[in-house]
């Protein structure tokens, strides 16, 4: 897994309205412009948070881009998610 290839992806949406929009709309055609495993695109676009923190993305950075395609009052989602007990 290559957390650098994840952590781009989810910077770019981040910054860049329009590549939030494309992952909200089509994930599959962003997530193939991206240096992604099969495993990677599943975590990205099932919105995955806590198996992803829990591989080493840092947690600004999937917060910024979890509120960019979801919008701002999707904070409370992400806190309850990464708070969330392992299973």
């Amino acid at each position: 897994m290559s957390i650098n290839a994840i952590e781009k992806l989810l910077w770019q949406v981040s910054v860049n309205p329009a590549e939030a929009q494309a992952l909200r709309e089509d994930a599959a055609s962003c997530l193939s412009r991206y240096r992604l495993d099969e495993k990677e695109r599943s975590l990205v676009s099932g919105w995955q948070l806590r198996a992803m923190l829990d591989s080493g993305v840092h947690p600004m950075v999937l917060l910024m881009a979890y509120a960019a395609v979801n919008g701002p009052e999707a904070g409370m989602k992400y806190a309850e998610e990464i708070h969330k007990p392992q299973a």
